[in-house]
This record gives C-alpha cells, sequence and structure tokens, in this order.
C-alpha cells in the first residue's frame, strides 16, 4: 500500500520513503522492497523568508524496507539504508538513519482498519557537517508513535490517514506528522495522491551568517507541508515496481524539495513462523 516521502529541510535525509501502510501482511508473508531515492533543492525557507543556495543542493539515498507478519494482527517492519550528499563540490555519506517497527492492527471492520505503529530510530553511522549545509540527516535517535486508518471504498478506491509524534534525543526537536490521501486499484495498476505535513513543537529559526552556522542545523525548528503522487505496478504475483514523485509546497526553515523515487518490491511465497 501507499507510504509516503518524509523528507524534512535543508540537511534532513530522505527518510524511508514509505510510511508504514495501515493494512497488514498476512500471518508468516515476508516482503521486501528496495528503493532509489534522488531529491533536490535550491530554493528554501530561512525561518519564513524565501532564499536561494548559490547551487542545487542534492542527496541519493539506496532503501531496503523488510516487513513481516508475525501474526494476523501484528507485523515487524525494518528500513536500513545507505545515503550521500553532494554540495558546492563537497558531500558525506554513510549508513542512513534507521527505523525498526511494530503494528498493531486494533481494529479490522467490513471496509476499515485501525492500526497503532510504534517504532525506534537508529542514528546513522555519517558525519555532521560543521562548515556547510550538506549533512546526510540529523543523526539522533528516537522513536516515534502514530495511529493509522485505512478505508476500502467501492470501485476500487481506498483512502489511508496517519497521525503521530516523533521524539529524538537533544538537540533535535520533537515533531508532531501526519499524512493522508486517495488511491485506486485497478487489476495490477494502483496510484495514490496525498499530503503529509510534519511540525517541530520546539526548535530554532535559521539565521543569517555569521550569528548561524552549520553545527545548528540539528537544532532547527522545522515545518513543511507536501504533496505525494505513486503509481505502483504489479509484475507478477509476487513482483511489482513502483515510482513516487513529492514536492514540499510551503515550509519554515525548509528547503523546497523535490523528491523521485523508484522501487522494486518481492513477496516471498509461502509462510514463514508466526502466531495464529
Amino acid at each position: 500500500m501507499l507510504r509516503n516521502i518524509l523528507s524534512l529541510f535543508l540537511i534532513a535525509p530522505a527518510l524511508p520513503v514509505f510510511a508504514e501502510s495501515p493494512w497488514v501482511p498476512e500471518a508468516g508473508k515476508v516482503g521486501v522492497t528496495t528503493l532509489f531515492v534522488h531529491d533536490w533543492f535550491q530554493d528554501y525557507r530561512r525561518g519564513s523568508s524565501p532564499q536561494r543556495l548559490p547551487e542545487a543542493y542534492k542527496q541519493n539515498t539506496v532503501y531496503s524496507m523488510f516487513e513481516y507478519g508475525l501474526s494476523p494482527t501484528v507485523a515487524l517492519d525494518v528500513s536500513v539504508g545507505y545515503t550521500g550528499t553532494s554540495y558546492l563540490g563537497n558531500g558525506l555519506s554513510g549508513m542512513s538513519d534507521s527505523l525498526v517497527g511494530l503494528r498493531w492492527q486494533a481494529y479490522h471492520g467490513e471496509r476499515t482498519v485501525l492500526t497503532v505503529r510504534g517504532a525506534a530510530v537508529i542514528k546513522g553511522n555519517y558525519d555532521l557537517s560543521t562548515t556547510a549545509n550538506f549533512s546526510p540527516g540529523d543523526k539522533a535517535s528516537g522513536g516515534l508513535g502514530s495511529v493509522l486508518v485505512g478505508n476500502s471504498l467501492p470501485h476500487g478506491f481506498f483512502t489511508y490517514t496517519e497521525a503521530g509524534f516523533r521524539y529524538r534525543e537533544n538537540p533535535v526537536p520533537n515533531d508532531f506528522f501526519g499524512n493522508g490521501g486517495i488511491g485506486h486499484s485497478w487489476r495490477r495498476l494502483s496510484w495514490t495522491a496525498g499530503y503529509q505535513t510534519s511540525r517541530s513543537i520546539n526548535g530554532l529559526d535559521i539565521l543569517a551568517p555569521p550569528k548561524w552556522k552549520a553545527i545548528n542545523f540539528p537544532a532547527t525548528k522545522k515545518i513543511f507541508g507536501a504533496t505525494d503522487y505513486s503509481v505502483n505496478y504489479r509484475v507478477t504475483q509476487s513482483a511489482s515496481v513502483g515510482f513516487d514523485y513529492c514536492q514540499i509546497l510551503h515550509g519554515r526553515n525548509a528547503g523546497m524539495k523535490k523528491v523521485l523515487a523508484f522501487s522494486f518490491g518481492y513477496t516471498f511465497p509461502g509462510r514463514g513462523p508466526h502466531l495464529h
């Protein structure tokens, strides 16, 4: 199902481009998705003031995402990746921030599901820049919790919603996040269109140099809203390919990012050990 891009601001990583689905996999089912993500921007907001970098900031990330149905109502998900940045001839790279999560489908009605998710955020091993704004991420561990709702509608349509709170160690601000949208499945093809947001509840505004330095970026207050569009095609019963495009429309201390992602998914046949 759809998952949404959660890119943040100038130095934020292309975090796992998929936010979790309210629908959990069958018990014992194992799925693996590989994602190739490219994001870039040149315009950004210093506080709420429009600014422009002398050159586009670029970032490339490869993610592997694993999903396993532990029982008919509980699923394990793991996201790991490698990322690198490029800006003014410089850049940094390393293992990206990872996620290890559990989803519990608390309610499953005829058309509606309600799922609760908790996940640990594990910081990557990349360096943080102290001279320019090309760090691969905030490099901060923490955790998050969210509630997800999915609705199956007539004629192959469906809707999805997620609302949650994310905590990370100092100096990175805590934030509320959410996304929602609509999609449609027809035979082997499905598409989605949605909106997502993230809003720090504390943190600092970006200031003009020399008062502001790159080392302050992890403590920045980050606010953004973005649209997200995806298309997925099921090649076989087990394999699928997908394309996702996201664009940040407004924000505070945010790069006006554009994000392209290509995905290759595979669900292994048979079932592994699971609880009934």
